[in-house]
């Protein structure tokens, strides 16, 4: 070990004292020294560090290695905390070149900066970690430094290192960071990445300091990644790995595009470790051993497309780095360019110095060092020299020279590795062999040659594959006798060991194999026993089996299984932890209330000690506070954890090394013991696996889980305990699992592997145990013949061969008995032939057809079922081309014609020279495009209620009527309650009084209202004014979208674009479809035309053939229809379809080759036959022409005569009166014949010449309208164009608009709210307005009532005596009082307040008018001769003054509050108006901003010269493209406007006129009106004189009546009450006493009843007996005659029942051997029927065949009477069994399924469980349970079936037998429902009386409920069963119809019927039984009274005894 290591023991004291505590421990420290490490963690990223030129850093283990580059030695330096190293790098710049930085994990993870080579520590970074770390950086000018912590903090921290000062640090991500990237160019950039991850960094400066902030990576289409490496660009833009070799570029947190190499090859086969960027080249290292050099400026240009983000680049440059895995890379000169070395870290094992240079030939890559890359899964000591191996889990062997430290040979092996063993001298007499185990299975024997130690080699003496899974673990007894291997295949193979004489080498010959039911995981020998083992299992099992050696070589001959199941003893490890965890809690609880029970009662004893006579009660003092702690539930692993290691003990146990959870404890297990005997926890060592352990002597050594070496001593007393330990951190705490720990021969060295990579070499100063002494010189390799590994991993095992010679043989037994069949069928194929031969030569008569000469048609079927196979076979390989050549005609057709309204055609003229006419390409608006329309509409109204609209809020007066003044005569009271007692007189007079008032008061207001309503004189209307304003405004005055100052309207928005682009793309649709369709009418009229054109052309020919050749005209050239031009459509019509239509049928006999069936298949064209019947009748016209043309000889003439020549010639003819015209001349013609045949070639001439001009005015036609058509299409497609621009133009705008919307929105958003915010202080404004002028008209009102309460008062005492003094009392002043200005002072009253006023100076002075002695009379006293009431009256009338006052001063401060509130208001209404108009300014800008965008858009416009106006004068014409674009109809109105301006002056003349004369009327009626009021006033106070004799006030007159009346009655009432509340009292007395009589008349009924009921069931009982007896009298009357007949038929009918049965047994067992369904018991053949129908037979069948026990467990077949039972039952029992199985499903799946589920499973299982009912009639036993619950799981899954227990199951097999007994018993419905009855009164009375108020509703309820499970709907709702339920009812006094409440009734029975799924039962027939029973009832007991009981009665007749009924009343 390295000396430095003394140097940090001050730091370690500087720490925290990390020594162990001596105390108690036997041995010392340095029992055990590192001696040498031989490992490197080369699979840990970035694990290598150049301090100097000559010195490289790693870490391995706890332990910082030193590698001398010159020396290639390796010095290690131990950490400090011994938990682990986190990261370790260094500064690059040149300053800090001798610092290099280590990251140390433990409770307090430091940072330590050492000096280089001193060790001082430099700067201690603490606080950034709380468990460990995982990277770390410093950033390009080395002056801050990033660490990053791991689980479970993960937070960054940025250090200004040289300080120890954290600048920043934040949390990173929840997974580790495997990496951190300071940018080279942006000092404040930095990002990290790891698992899954990468996030970018960035220190910014905010308002509150410098923050850190992260922005995550988001991967979006690419799959997540581990990312290893990673470079920051100049452009903030970042480069990184990915698990899959190619680089990300990375933009604002998203991947902006993939690198990868030409055909998407990736840029490494392995992850990227490396990127660095120099000179505009990026160089990256990968895992795969290469270098590559990147052109950056080639993927900088790149613009791939969006769907497809990838680069494709090659290298520039690429360096092979030989076969290694570079997990880092050191440069060694970093700041000299010219220097290209690098020192790499090779993951697969080493480190190597590469060149990458790309100026020069670069030098080969050089390997420094070697060592085991990745887990060290094993490692052993040789037993006879200084020599040891490791095994890693590569498959490759490292042999090492411990004593000389060095590395000896190096092996590589096909497979990775599992274990290895160095044979002991005890069988290997060279002791240089081994063998070892690989994940292949292959077991390989090896001898290592040392005779050389600079050659040593390694040489392959045999191998073996035993098993077809990895080998899991080698083992060889303690006699070398035995070599055992475990497997992932659950067995152990046995071979045995033995000398080869001929070469002195070991001998491995295969005995067998064990299997086991699980995978062997670690195996010990019995101490004494040399062929018994101990397997411990992966999954928990131990097995012990006693190995048989003596096997001989028959017993393998067909397969190496030996395993014997006598052999074999086996337990099972079961955890207890949780549990042993349980109690010691629960002790440590325990102790803890012991000890403070203790501290309670010393505390109670000093205070006894303390008062002697004080009493205590001991059980509450000493009584627990705490509550009881909540336990932890028992934790048992789901997955048993393995055994890691076992061994026996010495009390005869086995000692197991649990994994997992159960890890920490020795387990000491027994056979046949269910639990661990012994468990002992290891001190400090709980939850740590222990994975080896080695025993020297006294001592044990294990190793450990977190990679420590624990050395524990043994206490002799007892081998469990283990406390006498000492630690030793050697391997990686995280990933340094020790699997073994070995002693070498002489037992001085002891050495630890790991799965960290690290091998340590340890001194042993403990007690030696020498295994052999040191061979002097090692043997060579003996000469043995050559030796093939077995590398293909497909080689057959062991036991393989032996299966495959097997079936080799088995094979060639067949092949022989194939050879001889051959033979025997080539022998029958020769006479078959001949006689074939025989049978040709025979004449065609007498020949056997082919068909006969068939053997056998299973030849045929075969035959067809090979040629249907090969037929299938082709459809199936040409089912991918013709699904190919559908999709892609799918395809082509959605793309191309799909969308298309129609197939695009065109129109060729008949004759005329034009253009043809082709329809537009036109596109279906479809579904969608009105979709969108109504879309865009729906938004455009929510966008109208968001426009910003000019609302400014005015105040708003309501008029409001104020109500008629209080009505004083009601004395205050309610009016409600005395006007019911007004007589009607007086009502109408209150009437009358109300309404005269109400009119008063709407008089008043609607005077006062019209006076408001007057216009002012001196100003105009409001709206004249506004109208005004707008025309001043805009007339004349457009706006033009240029102009600055234009203002653009809200509504022009997206959605309105939106809108005009649709309805432009609609219009345009419409224009070209109408075209379209146009084109289309003129298709059909040419098809038409082509077909009338077709019939006059066959015409023609016709005529033609008659005409002679002369005379013959044709038709002009018309141009056929173009069948590729006109109707394209006809092109996508599929005329083939797939298959040829040839079966395999139509070619099996040769009848017809393919060819011919295929065209046989083919349609064939048929000619119809011509009728001769009308060939015959001559009515056919051709056939008449033919006719006339043969008979009149017209083919004698050469031509007709022309029409001249023709009259001449028949002028020539004689007369047809003559009879020459008839006689025939020389030639044969007669002169009539000549004149017919003339005629009609006349006739036919005449008729071609009008076909000809018919056919050429149609052609003539057409061809006009398609020029016509033409012309369109060109207006048609100038139209389009134009629209088509159009709408390039709106989206342009569309687009202006998109772009500005969401800014537009934000500041529209703001003006609504800044709008609305002045809007709502505005209205706030106007409502304190209002409140203000309430207020001052408050103060008006009480000014004025204070002035009526002293002019009341003033006149009330005026002239009094005593009138000064009470006008002093009346004038005395109210103050307010005084505030408490400190802690001494006081208050001073209202009442009490001194008087500063005038009128008290001058009471002061008051003389009385009878004394003229000056006085002062007091207050307080009522002066001698002042009327008491009086003086009272001027305090009460003063107490009102002061109350008026009081509430006048709160209303003028209110008033000041209100002026105050209004004016900061109107403050801050001038500061929102401000921000209001500022917003609105803003939106208006952007508004035109955008108005100006949108004016730079270019629109299309066709104008005539007409419409072109020049202002300027002279012949230079202006520039067209800036002129103005204005409406004629615009123009046109504004000059009409002046003479409609005219018109309106006019007009508003004459209503001036109108209305000065209708003014001037009106004020003579005012005057007149004035004139009548006065007269009626007159005639009024004329009619009072006359009447009263006074002028009253009508008003005054009808209240004081009503005040007198309602006095009046008043007075009367309360005796009334009196007399009423006597009354009620006296008729509460009398109800009490009918209820409690009708109590007893209810009890006394009641009794009653129950007698009648007992009665009843007594003669039942008796009426039964009686019929039994009847039935017995008949028997004994009439006994049976023995009949020997009968008996043989009897026994005949079994014997052919026991032959079914055996034939049902025998379907039954084909059955369960294919795994059917059960048979089905109720299809029963006509056997089983006949033997239904002999049920007499049952008794004797039952003496004469009894059925065994075994029979029952499937009694629906082995039963023979099972087919004796009567047919299925009727569709009731079956609903009643559905219903019942459905129920009892839904209670116990309902809450595991859906109710549809339940049904179906109901169903099912309700057919088979009524099979099941029948056949076993009640018998039920477990066998039979176990059958049913078997045959159910067919039908109900069993994951449902689980919930139901045998018990339930046998309850409800119960329930089912009782539905089909019940179907047998005689029981009736009326039985059945009054059973239902007793069961609802027997509910009743388990409740209380209290709970159910109905009781009537609740037995009716509980009925329904019951009878609804058990009938039939029909039944139930039949006359008969409701006469019944009315009956039950009848009997029962209690039952009331009237309680019956229908609609609860149906609602409550329908929900308990969903509840249960009785599916049937619907909510009309239960209110039609519900209303039946209610009326049935009420017509029974119409004279009835009513029997409801109130809580009196009930609480009366509680108190009294009652009848035993059994019901509550």
């Amino acid at each position: 070990m390295d000396s430095s290591l003394g140097d940090n023991v001050e730091l370690m004291g500087e720490e925290e004292d990390l020594g162990d505590d001596d105390y108690g421990i036997s041995f010392t420290q340095q029992i055990i020294e590192l001696k040498h490490s031989f490992g490197y963690d080369c699979k840990r990223l970035f694990n290598l560090v150049l301090v100097d030129d000559d010195t490289l850093i790693f870490v391995s283990g706890n332990f910082l290695h030193y590698f001398s580059i010159s020396r290639r030695e390796v010095t290690f330096r131990e950490t400090v905390f011994g938990c682990g190293i986190g990261f370790i790098t260094k500064n690059e710049q040149p300053q800090y070149k001798d610092l290099f930085t280590v990251g140390e994990n433990g409770p307090k993870p430091t940072i330590f900066i050492y000096e280089y080579p001193s060790h001082d520590v430099r700067i201690k970074l603490t606080g950034a970690a709380k468990s460990c770390f995982t990277a770390g950086s410093y950033n390009s000018s080395g002056e801050l430094f990033a660490s990053q912590a791991g689980y479970p903090d993960f937070i960054i921290t940025i250090w200004r290192w040289e300080r120890a000062e954290v600048v920043l640090r934040a949390k990173s991500f929840q997974s580790n960071i495997l990496f951190v990237h300071f940018s080279e160019y942006n000092p404040i950039l930095l990002c990290s990445s790891g698992l899954s991850h990468i996030k970018f960094w960035k220190m910014a400066n905010t308002f509150t300091g410098l923050k850190l902030k992260g922005d995550l990576g988001r991967f979006g289409k690419t799959d997540f990644s581990d990312i290893s490496a990673m470079y920051m660009l100049p452009d903030e833009n970042v480069i990184s790995g990915c698990d899959w070799g190619n680089m990300l570029l990375w933009e604002a947190g998203l991947i902006k595009f993939e690198i990868c190499r030409k055909g998407r090859k990736p840029c490494h086969l392995k992850p990227i470790t490396r990127i660095t960027m120099k000179n505009g080249e990026v160089t990256t290292v990968g895992m795969d051993g290469y270098v590559r050099v990147w052109y950056w400026e080639t993927v900088d240009i790149a613009d791939p497309p969006e769907d497809d983000l990838f680069v494709e680049i090659d290298p520039i440059y690429e360096f092979k780095i030989s076969e290694v895995e570079i997990r880092a890379m050191q440069k060694i000169k970093p700041f000299e360019e010219k220097d290209f070395g690098y020192y790499a870290q090779d993951g697969s094992g080493g480190i190597w110095f590469c060149d990458i240079n790309t100026y020069d030939v670069p030098r080969q890559p050089k390997q420094l060092y070697s060592c085991v890359g990745g887990r060290v899964l094993a490692a052993q000591m040789s037993p006879v020299s200084p020599h040891m191996l490791a095994l890693s889990e590569t498959g490759k062997i490292f042999v090492y020279d411990y004593e000389e430290k060095r590395l000896l040979l190096e092996k590589q092996f096909a497979a990775n590795g599992v274990d290895i063993l160095w044979m002991d001298t005890q069988i290997s007499r060279l002791g240089t062999e081994m063998v070892a185990g690989f994940e292949d299975g292959i077991l390989r024997h090896i001898f290592l040659d040392l005779n050389d130690p600079k050659k040593a080699s390694m040489h392959l003496v045999n191998a073996f594959k035993a098993h077809t899974a990895p080998i899991t673990r080698l083992t060889i007894n303690r006699s070398s006798s035995l070599l055992l291997t475990g497997s992932a295949d659950k067995s152990m193979f046995i071979y045995c060991l033995s000398n080869n004489p001929s070469n002195s080498l070991v001998k491995l010959q295969p005995l067998g194999f064990v299997e086991f039911k699980a995978v062997p995981n670690c195996f010990y020998w019995h101490e004494e026993q040399d062929s018994v083992v101990l397997i411990g299992c992966k999954s928990g099992e131990v097995y012990e089996y006693n190995i048989r050696t003596n096997v001989s070589d028959e017993e393998t001959y067909l397969s190496y299984n030996i395993t014997d199941a006598t052999r074999l003893r086996s337990t099972r490890f079961v955890s207890v932890k949780s549990r042993i965890r349980r109690e010691l809690r629960r002790e440590k609880i325990k102790k803890r209330k012991e000890k403070k029970r203790e501290r309670k009662m010393r505390e109670i004893e000093k205070l006894k000690k303390a008062n002697p006579g004080l009493q205590i009660d001991m059980e509450s003092a000493l009584a627990d506070s705490e509550p009881d702690e909540e336990e932890e539930p028992l934790h048992v692993p789901s997955i048993p954890n393995r055994i890691i290691w076992l061994r026996y003990t010495e009390r005869n146990t086995i000692w197991v090394s649990m994994a997992g959870y159960d890890a920490g404890y020795i387990y000491e297990l027994e056979f046949d013991v269910l639990e661990p005997s012994f468990c002992t926890l290891i001190t400090d060592a709980d939850d740590i696996e222990i994975h080896s352990y080695l025993i020297v002597d006294e001592f044990i050594l294990f190793g450990m889980m977190n990679g420590s070496l624990r050395i524990n001593h043994f206490n002799p007393e007892n081998f469990t305990d283990l406390a006498d330990y000492r630690h030793y951190p050697m391997h990686d705490a995280l990933k340094g699992i020790i699997p073994c720990i070995m002693s070498s021969y002489d037992g001085k060295h002891l050495v630890s592997v790991g799965y960290d990579g690290n091998v340590f070499l340890y001194n042993w100063n403990g007690p030696k145990v020498v295994r052999h002494s040191l061979m002097k010189s090692l043997p060579r390799m003996p000469i043995i013949g050559p030796v093939e590994d077995i590398v293909d991993p497909e080689t057959p095992s062991l036991e393989q061969e032996k299966i495959n010679a097997e079936l080799k043989r088995q094979q060639e037994a067949a092949e022989a008995h194939d050879r001889d069949v051959l033979a025997k069928i080539g022998a029958l194929q020769s006479v078959y032939f001949e006689i074939v031969r025989r049978n040709d030569e025979l004449p065609a008569g007498l020949r056997v057809h082919d068909k006969d000469l068939l053997l056998d048609p299973r030849i045929t079927q075969q035959i067809r079922d090979e040629l249907q196979a090969e037929l299938d076979d082709v459809r199936e390989d040409l089912a991918y081309d013709l699904e190919f050549a559908q999709v892609g005609h799918s395809k082509l057709y959605n793309h191309f014609l799909k969308k298309l309204d129609h197939v695009p055609f065109t129109i060729t003229p008949l004759c005329a020279n034009i253009e043809p006419v082709s329809t537009f390409r036109l596109e279906t608006l479809g579904e969608e495009f009105q979709q969108i329309k109504l879309d865009i509409e729906d938004r455009l109204k929510r966008e109208q209620d968001m426009r910003l609209t000019e609302v400014i809020a005015y105040e708003e007066k309501e008029d409001s009527i104020t109500g008629p003044p209080p009505e004083t005569f009601f004395f205050g009271r309610d009016p409600k309650s005395i006007t019911p007692r007004f007589s009607r007189k007086m009502m109408r007079l209150l009437q009358r009084y109300r309404k005269r008032q109400l009119y008063e008061v709407r008089r008043i207001f609607d005077w006062d209202k019209l006076e408001r309503q007057k216009p002012d004189p001196n100003r105009n209307h409001p709206e004249d004014d506004a109208k005004i304003a707008e025309a001043q405004r805009n007339l004349g005055d457009y706006k033009l979208k240029i102009n600055s100052d234009y203002e653009p309207k809200t509504t022009e928005t997206l959605t309105a674009k939106y809108i005009e682009i649709v309805e432009c793309r609609e219009q345009y649709f419409e224009m070209l479809d109408a075209f379209n369709q146009r084109v289309m009418l003129m298709r059909d009229q040419k098809k038409d035309l082509m077909e009338l054109i077709q019939k006059q052309r066959d015409r023609l020919e016709r005529i033609h053939e008659y005409l002679p050749e002369v005379n013959r005209l044709q038709l002009k050239h018309i141009n056929e229809i173009d069948l590729e031009m006109e109707y394209p459509e006809l092109n996508l019509i599929e005329h083939h379809l797939p298959g040829c239509g040839a079966n395999v049928d139509d070619i099996l006999y040769l009848e017809a080759t393919v060819d011919e069936v295929i065209n046989s298949k083919k349609p064939k064209r048929t000619v119809d036959n011509i009728s001769l019947y009308e060939m015959a009748a001559m009515d056919n016209p051709d056939i008449q022409e033919v006719v006339k043309f043969n008979t009149l000889q017209i083919s004698k003439l050469s031509s007709t005569l022309p029409p001249e020549e023709l009259i001449a010639f028949i002028g020539k003819l004689p007369p047809a009166s003559e009879l020459a015209y008839y006689e025939l001349d020389e030639e044969g013609n007669a002169p009539f014949a000549l004149e017919m045949r003339h005629r009609w070639l006349r006739l036919l001439t005449v008729e071609q010449l009008l076909i000809i001009a018919h056919v050429d005015e149609q052609v003539r036609l057409f061809d006009l309208q398609m020029e016509k058509l033409h012309v369109a299409r060109f207006h048609t497609k100038l139209n389009a164009e134009f629209l088509t621009a159009f709408m390039i133009s709106l989206n342009q705008e569309l687009y202006i608009l998109r772009d500005s919307e969401q800014i537009e929105s934000q500041l529209l958003q703001n003006a609504k709210h800044a709008m609305g915010t002045r809007n709502e202080l505005q209205v706030i404004i106007n409502a304190t307005n209002r409140q203000l002028d309430e207020l001052r008209k408050a103060i008006d009102k009480i000014n004025e009532q204070i002035s009526g309460l002293q002019v009341a008062f003033m006149t009330a005492i005026k002239g009094h005596k005593f009138y000064d003094f009470l006008r002093r009392i009346f004038k005395k002043k109210w103050r307010p009082p005084k505030r408490v200005r400190g802690d001494d002072e006081e208050s001073s009253s209202s009442s009490s307040s001194s008087s500063s006023s005038e009128d008290e100076g001058a009471d002061a002075q008051s003389v009385d008018s009878l004394d003229m002695t000056t006085i002062r009379l007091d207050e307080a006293t009522c002066p001698t001769g002042l009327e008491r009431q009086l003086y009272e009256w001027s305090f009460v009338m003063r107490a009102d003054r002061h109350a008026l006052e009081r509430t006048l001063l709160e209303n003028q401060a209110d008033v000041e509050r209100k002026r105050r509130e209004i004016a900061e208001m109107q403050t801050k209404m001038k500061y929102h108006e401000e921000v209001y108009q500022r917003e609105k300014n803003t939106l208006l800008q952007f508004r035109r901003n955008r108005q100006q965008e949108i004016n730079k858009v270019q629109v299309s416009t066709v104008l005539r010269m007409d419409q072109l106006q020049h202002f300027h004068e002279g012949h230079d014409f202006r520039d067209v493209s800036q002129a103005i674009l204005f409406d004629a109809d615009m123009l046109i109105d504004l000059r009409r406007r002046a003479e409609k301006l005219h018109e309106e002056t006019q007009a508003t003349k004459r209503w001036h006129r109108i209305n000065f004369v209708h003014l001037r009327r009106m004020n003579r009626d005012i005057k007149f009106m004035r004139f009548e009021i006065t007269r009626l006033e007159e005639e009024i106070k004329q009619a009072q004189m006359k009447r009263f004799g006074v002028i009253i006030n009508l008003d005054e007159l009808e209240e004081e009546v009503l005040r007198r009346y309602v006095f009046e009655l008043e007075t009367t009432a309360e005796d009334e009450m009196r007399a009423l509340e006597k009354e009620l009292q006296e008729r509460k007395i009398e109800l009490s006493r009918c209820e409690e009589q009708m109590v007893q008349e209810t009890q006394t009924n009641t009794e009653k009843v129950n007698l009648q009921t007992v009665l009843l069931e007594q003669k039942n009982v008796l009426d039964n007996i009686l019929d039994v007896q009847e039935r017995n009298y008949e028997k004994w009357a009439n006994p049976q005659v023995l009949n020997l007949n009968y008996d043989i038929e009897k026994l005949m009918g079994i014997e052919n029942a026991l032959l079914q049965q055996i034939e049902c047994l025998e379907r039954e067992i084909c059955t369960l051997r294919l795994k059917a369904k059960p048979l089905q018991i109720n299809e029963l053949d006509p056997i089983q029927q006949l033997q239904q129908q002999q049920q007499q037979q049952q008794p004797a069948l039952n003496e004469l065949t009894p059925m065994p026990a075994e029979a029952e467990i499937c009694p629906a077949i082995l039963n023979v009477e099972a087919y004796m039972l009567p047919p299925m039952p009727d569709d009731f029992i079956m609903d009643r069994v559905h219903t019942l199985v459905q129920k009892t499903f839904n209670q116990f799946f309902g809450r595991h399924t859906t109710p549809d589920h339940v049904r179906r499973f109901a169903q099912r299982s309700s057919l088979y469980l009524c099979q099941a009912a029948y056949s076993f009639q009640g018998r039920y036993t477990d066998r039979i349970a176990e059958c049913i619950t078997e045959h159910l799981e067919s039908i109900v899954p069993k994951k449902y079936l689980i919930h139901m227990s045998a018990e339930e199951m046998r309850k409800l097999f119960q329930e089912v037998v009782a539905v089909f007994d019940y179907e047998r018993s005689d029981v009736n419905t009326e039985e059945l429902i009054s059973g239902i009855f007793e069961h609802a009164k027997d509910a009743l009375c388990t409740k209380g009386i209290c709970e159910v108020v109905n009781r009537t509703q609740f037995i009716v309820l509980h009925m329904f409920k019951e009878l609804a499970e058990v009938l039939p709907l029909e039944e139930f709702q039949a006359d008969e069963t409701v006469r019944m339920i009315v009956d039950v009812l009848e009997r029962e006094p209690m039952a009331d119809p009237r309680a019956i409440n229908v609609d609860e009734l149906v609602s409550s029975t329908l929900q308990h019927a969903q509840e249960n799924l009785l599916d049937n039962v619907t909510a009309l027939p239960l209110a039609q039984v519900g209303s039946k029973i209610q009326k049935a009832l009420l017509k029974r007991r119409q004279y009835k009274t009513p029997n409801c009981q109130s809580p009196l009665s009930v609480r009366i007749a509680s108190k009294k005894p009652l009848a035993k009924t059994g019901l509550p009343f």
